[in-house]
C-alpha cells in the first residue's frame, strides 16, 4: 500500500515487483487480495489506484474512533474562544512519524486547505505534536524509537532534555518546525491506565506576540484535554 503515493498513484505488477524486490506471483497474489476487498482497483489494463474501499474504511474510522468521539465537543467549544485564524487538530503516532487523526477549522486561517488535514505525516522528533506525546512515554520506548529514525547521543541527550521541559511544562511548543511561520502549541491526551492516546494542537500564525498566544492555548489546552478524558470515560464500554 505505501507504493501508491501523490507522486506515483498508479502501479502495475511489473513496476511493483522491481520497486519491492519480489516475484511477479507473489505481488500479483498481494494486488489480487487488496483488489478483492476495494482497497486498489484498475480503470486501465493492468495498472492499479488506491481504491475506494480505503474511503468507506476512512468513513468508519471517523464515526468510530473514540479519540475523535471524545474530543470533538471540547474542541468545537475551544475554538470559540479563538478570535485569531488558525486550526486546531489531532495526531496519533504513526510507525515513525506523528499523523493528524482530525482537524477543526478555526476561521478561514492563513495555512493552505489540508495543510494540516487528517492523514498527514509529520517528522515524530520535529515539532510541537509529536514531542508533546513522547515526552510522557517511558524514556526507553522514545529511545528505541530515536535509534530507528536518527542516530547521535549529543541529539538523544538534547531531545531528552526538552522532553524533560515539556514534563515539567506539561505542554510542547514549537516555532517554524516543522512548518515555517507556524506556531504550534500541544498537550497530549491521556487515557486511563492505558497511557496516551494522542496529543492535541493548537496551530497559529507565528507573530511578534507568541508569548500570549503560547499562554492563552497553553490554558484552553489544559481544559479540553480534561474534558475529554472525562468525556471518554463516559464513552468507554462497561
Amino acid at each position: 500500500m505505501d507504493l501508491f503515493t501523490p507522486e506515483q498513484p498508479e502501479w502495475t505488477v511489473e513496476q511493483a515487483c522491481v520497486a519491492m524486490g519480489q516475484s511477479e506471483s507473489t505481488v500479483y497474489r498481494y494486488f489480487r487480495s487488496l483488489a478483492a476487498v476495494g482497497l486498489i482497483f484498475s480503470i486501465r489494463p493492468g495498472r492499479y489506484l488506491l481504491g475506494p474501499g480505503i474511503i468507506h474504511y476512512e468513513r468508519q474510522l471517523r464515526l468510530s474512533d473514540p479519540l475523535i468521539r471524545a474530543a470533538e465537543p471540547a474542541v468545537v467549544k475551544m475554538a470559540a474562544e479563538y478570535a485569531e485564524q488558525g486550526l486546531i487538530f489531532l495526531s496519533r503516532i504513526y510507525r515513525d512519524s506523528v499523523m493528524t487523526t482530525h482537524e477543526h477549522r478555526i476561521s478561514a486561517e492563513p495555512f493552505p486547505e489540508g495543510a494540516f488535514g487528517r492523514g498527514r505525516l509529520a517528522p515524530l522528533f520535529r515539532g510541537a505534536p509529536g514531542l508533546a506525546l513522547l515526552s510522557f512515554l517511558e524514556v526507553r520506548t522514545v529511545r528505541s524509537i530515536y535509534q530507528r529514525v536518527d542516530s547521535g547521543d549529543a541529539e538523544w541527550l538534547a531531545f531528552k532534555r526538552r522532553m524533560r521541559a515539556v514534563r515539567g511544562l506539561g505542554y510542547a511548543v514549537g516555532v517554524d518546525d516543522p512548518d515555517p511561520g507556524v506556531l504550534h502549541v500541544s498537550i497530549p491526551l491521556k487515557q486511563d491506565g492505558h497511557g496516551i492516546a494522542g496529543s492535541l494542537t493548537v496551530a497559529l500564525a507565528s507573530g511578534p506576540d507568541n508569548a500570549a498566544a503560547i499562554e492563552k492555548s497553553a490554558a484552553l489546552l489544559a481544559v479540553a484535554a480534561k474534558e475529554i478524558a472525562l468525556q471518554a470515560r463516559k464513552d468507554a464500554p462497561e
